[in-house]
């Protein structure tokens, strides 16, 4: 098995190959809210049972069923008899749940690609965040801010614990200054999905810090970006990592 994370346009090479190779494809497409349990109901025609059992094991394995759970967005499915398989998990959720036997079949996919999403993107480390909204492949809104928060205070004792105590309190408040400027910039937007960019001891907080991350929780993304800054070059960065596509081969 091989797992590759593929952009948008590489996705197209890969799906333009297997169209135009020869292969007896079996291809499922399954939405988000029945992947990966619905596998084990899978049953065709017997002349398909090796497809079911292989594509049952494959979804089965650590890597696979850890990365289902973190994307979230269901699967596309290309199986043959001979020759390379592949689980393909799309950036965007597939809608619907469908099987086409003995073709390839990569319209499902294809649809969720080019469908119009209106994208939130927060981007947060101690000190400086950027918020961007993105339509389609255009970043139509971006403000990008500052809060001061000290270093670490390392002489002990109780200068050390005050200082402790007011550091805490700054990154509440920076947390409190980031919630409320989320609300005002997406505050006339319809956002379909909310990407983050945060570790834990900032992402958790936040979310829980901010209305707007709370009204809206179903679409905050489990993905977390790989973002080393919050700029607005990291937001414009952060559209390509978001539109990437998880291809596991077998």
């Amino acid at each position: 098995m091989e797992k590759e994370i593929l952009s948008k346009t590489r996705l197209y090479e890969l799906l333009s190959r297997l169209e135009s190779s020869p292969g007896d494809y079996i291809s499922l497409y399954i939405n988000p809210c029945s992947f990966p349990h619905c596998m084990n109901g899978l049953s065709f025609w017997p002349q398909y049972n090796t497809y079911v059992r292989e594509i049952k094991e494959s979804v089965n394995i650590k890597a696979v069923a850890q990365a289902v759970e973190k994307y979230n967005t269901g699967a596309a499915i290309y199986w043959q008899k001979t020759g390379n398989k592949y689980i393909v998990l799309p950036p965007f959720p597939i809608t619907q749940d469908k099987i086409s036997l003995d073709e390839f079949d990569a319209s499902p996919l294809i649809e969720t690609l080019e469908r119009e999403y209106i994208i939130g993107v927060v981007v947060v480390t101690w000190g400086i965040y950027s918020i961007g909204v993105f339509n389609r492949d255009n970043l139509v809104k971006s403000k990008t801010g500052t809060g001061y928060i000290h270093k670490e205070h390392r002489k002990g004792g109780r200068s050390e614990k005050r200082f402790a105590r007011r550091t805490e309190e700054r990154k509440r408040n920076f947390l409190r200054k980031v919630s409320n400027r989320i609300e005002k910039e997406v505050e006339y937007c319809t956002l379909d999905y909310i990407f983050l960019r945060g570790n834990r001891l900032i992402r958790a907080p936040l979310i829980r810090e901010c209305k707007y991350f709370q009204r809206e929780a179903q679409k905050i993304s489990q993905r977390v970006l790989n973002l080393r800054y919050a700029d607005k070059e990291a937001l414009n960065h952060s559209l390509r990592e978001i539109t990437n596509s998880l291809v596991f081969t077998f």
